[in-house]
């Protein structure tokens, strides 16, 4: 497959997939989910590649979330090509800007992640009249909940910064823009050094026992409903994105 929206390459024993759109801010729509899901599927299906490392192009964004500008043209955003979830070879993901919206799928589906000490990180969905429903359950695995719900209420009200994101654990390390991916690297290539069965073993059975996306299901499904009955065909859901689009406040109505 010839990959326009993002990067994919092996090297050894270690697979690398970058989001690359960095003029759009490295944002998601429906074909970077399928250039995306064949990645994963590929690198899951190799027998020589142990571990992944997800990044983002450029220096200023690792992922902005779904393209509004593309939904306000009637581009779909979804589905995202989430990592698989039978996917047990490690993913380590190198967040090297803002990671916002829906860039926080990868961040959950990752299985650590470290960061550039630049990076930020936001929940907009609300500022656009959307719903953060599978970002901040997510992101509820690493961070206490007060966090996530402040997050996801305040919308692009407030930000996070990467030592915060560190004290919190959401981020297990943070590392100047030049050593970010030098550091994934090392880090990747000491996991290469593991036994492959060990480690894919360990991943399978603490997501299992911690059912970080299993029990998850019936959640999503309820607020999917939720957010069908409730966002998806309000005038509220359409005022956002085009408010976005024109660069101008979003007038809600609340229905």
């Amino acid at each position: 497959m010839a990959y326009k929206y993002i990067l994919y390459e092996k090297k050894g024993q270690i697979a690398y997939v970058t989001l690359n759109r960095p003029e759009a801010g490295n944002s998601h729509h429906i074909y970077m989910g399928e250039e995306l899901t064949e990645a994963w599927n590929d690198a899951k299906n190799d027998k020589n590649i142990r571990v992944a490392i997800l990044t983002g192009a450029g220096e200023r964004h690792f992922c902005t979330g779904a393209d509004a500008r593309a939904a306000a043209k009637g581009i779909a955003v979804t589905p995202w090509g989430d990592v698989p979830e039978d996917f047990w070879k490690p993913v380590i993901l190198a967040i090297n800007g803002v990671c916002a919206g829906g860039g926080w799928h990868f961040v959950w589906q990752s299985d650590f992640a470290i960061c550039a000490e630049h990076a930020t990180f936001l929940e907009p969905h609300v500022s656009i009249g959307w719903v953060p429903l599978r970002e901040m359950m997510g992101l509820a695995d690493r961070a206490p909940l007060s966090v996530v719900l402040r997050m996801a209420f305040m919308g692009t009200k407030e930000r996070m910064d990467a030592k915060r994101a560190y004290e919190l654990g959401i981020m297990t390390e943070v590392v100047p823009m030049a050593k970010l991916m030098p550091r994934a690297i090392e880090l990747a290539e000491a996991i290469c050094e593991q036994a492959p069965l060990a480690v894919e073993a360990i991943k399978e059975t603490l997501h299992r026992a911690y059912e970080l996306r299993f029990a998850k299901r019936e959640a999503f499904e309820y607020g999917n409903l939720l957010r069908e009955t409730k966002t998806h065909h309000s005038e509220d859901y359409l005022e956002g994105p085009r408010a976005f689009a024109e660069g101008r406040k979003p007038v809600w109505k609340g229905k």
